[in-house]
């Protein structure tokens, strides 16, 4: 069972979704390493996830309506607002960031981020009621580490791939930058008008 469970971690996390566009977001505005900390940033927050759905607090977070709602409203204007802050962002001031506070920035961006994802509580919800009935013993906490340490992964390789040519570097590409910024607020708007329409 946890095989088929992490085929299908692995799928969901090469799909694309706001996990995905903050990291690509990280990487256009200050570079491979920004990414990189945004990706740990995920990583911690996937490892969250599991832990909350072992100990069963994010199917009561589910099961209410009104806390969805609220995770989601803050989640999407969150996404919205990195979108916005992308868009206003101008070479000048990506120059004069301190490295160390971009990649501190970062790690919490990919953590936020991850922790307000409506769907990551539900994959991890769906996943490990699935899975409680195998865990035992130390795979209690082993599990929990593997989708934390292999979400990061992913997000690492992906920044490393999108700065691996220096021909097609997509740091400092004002193109991408515009595409990013109107993709993560279309996340962001779709989230909060969605989850305004199945609440009310």
């Amino acid at each position: 069972m946890f095989i088929w469970s992490s085929i299908a971690h692995l799928i969901a996390l090469t799909s694309p979704g706001p996990d995905t566009a903050v990291t690509i977001r990280q990487v256009t505005l200050h570079g491979r390493n920004a990414g990189i900390y945004s990706a740990i940033g995920i990583g911690v927050g996937i490892y969250a996830h599991c832990l909350l759905a072992i100990n069963g607090i994010s199917l009561i977070v589910l099961s209410n309506e009104l806390y969805k709602l609220i995770i989601s409203i803050v989640g999407g204007s969150y996404l919205f607002y990195l979108g916005v802050s992308m868009m206003m962002s101008s070479n000048i001031l990506k120059e004069q960031n301190d490295e160390k506070t971009s990649n501190y920035g970062s790690f919490f961006l990919g953590l936020i981020t991850n922790i307000f994802n409506v769907k990551a509580f539900i994959f991890f919800v769906s996943l490990f009621t699935i899975l409680l009935d195998s865990i035992d013993g130390i795979y209690f906490y082993i599990y929990p580490i593997y989708f934390s340490i292999t979400s990061a992964l992913w997000f690492i390789l992906l920044s490393y791939l999108l700065t691996s040519s220096n021909k097609y570097n997509i740091h400092d590409n004002k193109l991408i930058n515009r595409l990013l910024s109107i993709l993560l607020c279309f996340i962001g708007l779709f989230v909060f008008t969605r989850s305004l329409y199945e609440y009310f």
